[in-house]
């Protein structure tokens, strides 16, 4: 291996890929300043390199937390905790670095069997392994063969390879000699203290466990390093020639290898023997021990399981013999000759709908449900896509279900737009995933690196996949299932009559499409809320317009409230005279209370900000810098007619009064609004500066309209009142609130 140089390109290069909040160790140090804080990259680079040169570090760099997390059991019982360990961020990224340079000197030299697939980089992990694993296992049952397999399992794997092993490891492969010395000198340092669910946080250097045995968990090189000391094993098992043959000619499977979980795989009983023997006597040199009671053994005869007493180790020990009803959980996926498939689909259901119930109970807001929804519920079912047959039918009555239990926690309107649903929320969607689309994508892009990965194993599995995997690797007729991708559904959303009416105005050429999905990029509506909110804007709702129009079930199109033709969701939300002065002015105000609120605060008016929602605005604030006059007629010499705006600012440092007005008209109105909004006041304008001594007069027109959508123009507006931008979120949301409350209220009245 080459001699190791750390610079700036490599520090940057690591902490590019870092998680920006993940738990920090005892140094409290978050990944996101080291990633945006470019300018110590240099200077930790050089000093990360002193660091490998003089082969040392300090102690508290090697110095970890251990959080113990309760699994189940009795809570007296150590091995019923899972223990998590987070060390200091330095450490971490000071091991990132060093993992891709040795790394790069493994992959130079082919030096990892490809039999181990954890951390290799550019495959399929454990389904790589899987979809092998079933091919052997299908043809075995088809074509009547014989296989014996057995499946190792480690005791306490990673807390139980020895030190001295990991350092002659390194040793074997050529790692750079400066950087075996200072390995072996952190491993000397390592030390963790242990936390544990009601435990008193004592100082850190009170209580420290030293790590004499396994890896350092938690550290970014421990995970390849231990692969490194399992690679030896590959080696040998590979170099005795016994195992399975897919075909007369291809290679030999002798075993598959996922980090600690083994799989050996030979022809028949002898052979197994072979192999189980030599994985005894390296595992006995490196001083690892089976964990007996989680290894077993299985016979296929002619393609039939065989009952069997096992086979015995050389400490007289034995593994037990799976029957032909038994299966082993390998991977995370139950086994035995193939995988028993209608009883894996019922349990990854139960459990799949499980946690969407109790995410969907939960106190979450709408938009983190959906977060919750993608990032633990969705999991349990994507690791079985290419695994299982899931049927498009299957996958459908699924996709359904989740919408039904989403309409009966109210977070989706049983009428409102499906594809809306699974469309990004920055685009105006709601963001959840699609279970048939990850599924389709999925399936087809397993085939794809199946098919065009130039490994011997791989070749050979496309060659006689006729249909033993959900993949059929080797039917050049394969039917490609549809995969919808997001400019799909949007354009079955734009064009639905009823749904696709409030698409058009969000991607309207004047539309601020990013500020105008604020609420559901970085919103906290309720799911509820934010299920009727999207229901208002697909226009959904049960007027008596769309009782007659579309449910056509004769009612008569009269609105409850102005008894006028044409109840329409457009109507009760911006058209209705007698919602004008009372429900639309409250609206309006909310938005004007935001507006006036951060104007006096600007400008020191008022000392203390409250929610907008409990603000009062005074009809007149001054100091000696500016007056802010709230809703106040201007009396002016000559007769204006538009002489009462919203706001007026009076700015005498910069001798300048500004205007503001506010409106919430329907989408198509909200540009030509804002027009007449600075026309409106122009008299007015002209007046001021001849009245009030000031150099010019701005009119400032803040516009929202109903839905939420906004200018491009407001930015601009906003500006000029010398206010951030991020108000533009809370007068958005003051809106859709009020806008649902309108809606609400206007449902219960009678008809």
């Amino acid at each position: 291996m080459e001699p190791v140089k750390i610079d700036k390109d490599d520090v940057s290069c690591a902490v590019r890929s870092l998680p920006n909040w993940k738990s920090p160790g005892p140094d409290g140090l978050h990944n996101f300043w080291l990633k945006w804080f470019r300018s110590s990259h240099a200077r930790l680079a050089s000093q990360f390199q002193a660091a490998l040169d003089s082969g040392s570090l300090p102690q508290f760099l090697t110095t970890g937390i251990t959080h113990l997390l309760y699994k189940s059991g009795s809570v007296m019982d150590p091995k019923n905790f899972r223990p998590i360990t987070c060390l200091p961020t330095m450490y971490k990224l000071l091991t990132s670095i060093l993992r891709l340079k040795i790394t790069l000197h493994i992959n130079n030299n082919s030096i990892m069997s490809v039999s181990q697939n954890g951390c290799r980089s550019g495959t399929r992990g454990t389904k790589d392994l899987l979809i092998i694993d079933m091919t052997i296992s299908q043809q075995v049952r088809c074509n009547r063969k014989s296989l014996a397999t057995c499946w190792i399992d480690y005791k306490k794997a990673y807390d139980s390879v020895p030190h001295t092993w990991l350092l002659k490891v390194l040793e074997l492969y050529k790692i750079d000699t400066t950087l075996c010395t200072f390995l072996k000198s952190c491993m000397g340092q390592w030390r963790t203290a242990l936390r544990y669910p009601g435990c008193r946080q004592t100082a850190i250097h009170d209580v420290l466990i030293k790590i004499e045995r396994g890896i350092f968990q938690g550290d970014s090189l421990s995970p390849l390093w231990f692969c490194l000391a399992l690679n030896p094993l590959s080696t040998l098992l590979e170099g005795s020639g016994l195992g399975y043959r897919l075909q007369k000619d291809d290679q030999v499977i002798s075993h598959l290898l996922y980090m600690d979980d083994l799989k050996l795989l030979a022809s028949n009983k002898l052979q197994l023997t072979k192999l189980l023997k030599v994985t005894e006597n390296f595992s006995n040199s490196i001083k690892m021990e089976f964990g007996v009671d989680k290894c077993a053994v299985m016979y296929v005869k002619k393609g039939v399981i065989v009952e069997s007493e096992g086979i015995e180790l050389l400490d007289s020990t034995k593994l037990r013999s799976l029957s032909a009803t038994e299966t082993y959980k390998y991977l995370g996926i139950s086994q035995s000759l193939g995988i028993p498939e209608s009883n894996m689909k019922q349990t990854l259901q139960e459990r799949f709908f499980g946690r969407l119930k109790k995410v969907l109970k939960s106190l979450l807001s709408g938009g983190n449900k959906v977060r919750a929804c993608n990032g633990w519920v969705m999991p349990v079912l994507m690791y079985s896509f290419g695994i299982l047959r899931w049927t498009q039918t299957e996958l459908d009555a699924l996709d359904r279900k989740v919408r039904t239990l989403l309409t009966a926690s109210r977070m989706h309107h049983p009428r409102s737009s499906v594809m809306r649903l699974y469309i990004p929320r920055k685009l105006g969607g709601r963001g959840l995933l699609n279970i048939k689309t990850l599924h389709n994508r999925e399936v087809c892009n397993l085939r794809e690196y199946f098919l065009h990965t130039d490994v011997g194993v791989h070749r050979n599995v496309v060659a006689v996949d006729t249909g033993f995997t959900p993949l059929a690797l080797a039917k050049e007729n394969w039917r490609r299932p549809v995969v919808l991708g997001v400019n799909d559904r949007r354009e079955v959303w734009k064009g639905k009559e009823l749904h696709g009416r409030f698409y058009r105005a969000l991607n309207g050429s004047d539309i601020d499409l990013k500020a105008s999905t604020t609420w559901l990029r970085h919103g906290d509506l309720f799911g509820e809320t934010e299920g009727f909110v999207c229901a208002i804007m697909d226009e959904v709702i049960m007027t008596n317009n769309y009782r007659k129009y579309i449910l056509k079930d004769g009612t008569v199109d009269i609105c409850r409230a102005c008894h006028r033709p044409g109840e329409s969701i457009r109507h009760i939300i911006s058209g209705c005279s007698r919602l004008a002065n009372g429900e639309y002015l409250h609206r309006h105000n909310q938005v004007a209370r935001i507006v006036h609120q951060q104007l006096a605060l600007k400008y020191h008016l008022v000392n203390l900000e409250v929610p907008y929602y409990r603000y009062v605005p005074d009809p007149v604030l001054e100091n000696g810098r500016a007056t802010l006059y709230w809703d106040r007629s201007i009396i002016t010499d000559r007769t204006i007619v538009a002489n009462k705006p919203d706001i007026v600012l009076i700015d005498r440092l910069e001798r300048r009064a500004m205007i503001v007005d506010i409106a919430v008209p329907h989408d198509e109105n909200l540009v030509k609004v804002e027009k007449e909004k600075q026309i409106k006041y122009l008299d007015l304008s002209h007046e001021i500066v001849d009245m009030w001594n000031v150099d010019s007069v701005i009119i400032v027109p803040i516009v929202v309209s109903a839905h939420g959508l906004i200018a491009k123009s407001l930015d601009q507006h906003l500006k000029r009142l010398t206010l951030d931008g991020w108000i533009k979120g809370l007068m958005q949301k003051a809106v859709l609130l009020d806008t649902a409350r309108i809606v609400r209220r206007f449902l219960s009245l009678e008809s």
